[in-house]
């Protein structure tokens, strides 16, 4: 049955010509929930793409803030919005741009302080990274919670896009090369704390590269949405140089660490990071699978650290993920510092009566919980109403 094309009224409405297109639904474009990971120069030109067109809901997330130079490709920021919050001010030029759009800042690192369920929560993602560390996380969340993301890049004249989408192609990990590894861990010193001291590369771009392929990137989201065909697990490639346009395949590399999934996903409409205790988590976790059961984090936690010269012991608790090298020297004696470190929690831990956020777990987190070979993932879905919440 074909859809009828629903002609309104272009004085009123401002998405009348989008009422043209055959397959077209302003509804769906209304009700849809996209998140949109980085707010430079790709994240700018996307989100005021999405704007216009109409996009119910948005949730930006970035860390960065804005400097002078991103003034020369970023089309929401202003000068006077020089030392803001990238989100922040991407947000209140959305609104300014289009009243319809709902829109939640969101600033953080994407890597471990967004929890898995807000993934799990929206249509699509599309990520306008300049790094592979944040496109490898998302790759891993996206496919854990079997969401399609669409990846952006570019530099000088040059630019990529691509459509991910788990079980239906190569991912992200798939294209991964040894060098790309390499640089991806260079972030990290010998015990895996990251290092302070490493610049991350700046990527020489212009507004009409990021333009052009942050069109491609919109373009695919709203085929997502509407569900029309898109072609997962291969790249677009543009050549401004050249003004060459061409497609290329990647193959899907076999025990790729990307795939692996979330199964089942046990909604729990009370469990909230801020309230919810370890304890809690645990218990819920032996009703699902029985008294034996464990939670497992997902990533090393670090309890404490204790100087090995002078015996000082300190409590963290934060992923190890997020300290650097200056945490394991010690405030008291200037000693080395060795980790206290868990990733999987049985019930005799002295800290089961902290909250889950105190153990660095954040809003909609996912956790594990695994009796022998049986395991449930639960949900801090009791966290969705306000997590995602859009002004």
């Amino acid at each position: 049955m074909t859809t009828p094309i629903i002609i309104t009224d272009p004085d009123t409405d401002r998405y009348h010509t989008f009422g043209y297109i055959s397959w077209w639904q302003q509804e769906v474009v209304r009700q849809a929930t996209v998140l949109v990971v980085g707010a430079g120069a790709l994240g700018n030109e996307v989100l005021k793409n999405l704007a216009l067109m109409g996009i119910g809901n948005l949730l930006i997330a970035d860390f960065d803030t804005i400097e002078d130079s991103n003034l020369s490709r970023s089309v929401l920021f202003r000068a006077s919005d020089n030392g803001r919050r990238k989100v922040d001010a991407a947000a209140e030029r959305v609104k300014e741009l289009n009243p319809d759009v709902n829109v939640k800042a969101w600033h953080g690192n994407i890597n471990f302080e967004m929890g898995l369920g807000v993934f799990r929560h929206v249509d699509v993602i599309v990520g306008c990274l300049d790094n592979r560390e944040a496109r490898l996380s998302i790759n891993r969340f996206s496919w854990a919670v079997n969401k399609p993301w669409v990846d952006g890049a570019i530099q000088e004249l040059m630019g990529i896009v691509r459509v991910f989408w788990p079980g239906r192609g190569a991912c992200y990990e798939c294209t991964l090369t040894d060098l790309d590894y390499q640089i991806i861990n260079l972030r990290y010193s010998c015990p895996l704390l990251a290092r302070d001291n490493i610049l991350q590369g700046k990527v020489p771009t212009t507004p009409t590269s990021a333009s052009i392929v942050a069109a491609f990137q919109t373009q695919e989201a709203l085929k997502l949405l509407h569900g029309l065909e898109v072609q997962p697990g291969k790249a677009m490639l543009i050549n401004g140089l050249t003004n060459d346009v061409y497609m290329t395949e990647y193959p899907v590399k076999e025990m790729c660490m990307s795939h692996a999934t979330m199964q089942p996903v046990v909604e729990l409409p009370q469990a909230r990071a801020a309230e919810t205790t370890v304890g809690d988590l645990l218990r819920i976790a032996q009703a699902q699978l029985g008294s034996g059961a464990a939670l497992e984090l997902g990533f090393e936690l670090v309890t404490g650290m204790a100087c090995l010269e002078c015996g000082q012991e300190s409590p963290v608790f934060q992923r190890m993920a997020r300290l650097y090298e200056t945490a394991a020297v010690c405030p008291n004696c200037g000693g080395r510092r060795e980790m206290q470190l868990l990733h999987r929690i049985q019930g005799n831990e002295e800290f089961l009566e902290r909250t889950l956020a105190e153990i660095d777990l954040p809003p909609l987190s996912i956790i594990r919980a695994r009796h022998g070979r049986e395991s449930v993932y639960l949900e801090l879905t009791g966290d969705k109403e306000s997590f995602l919440s859009f002004a």
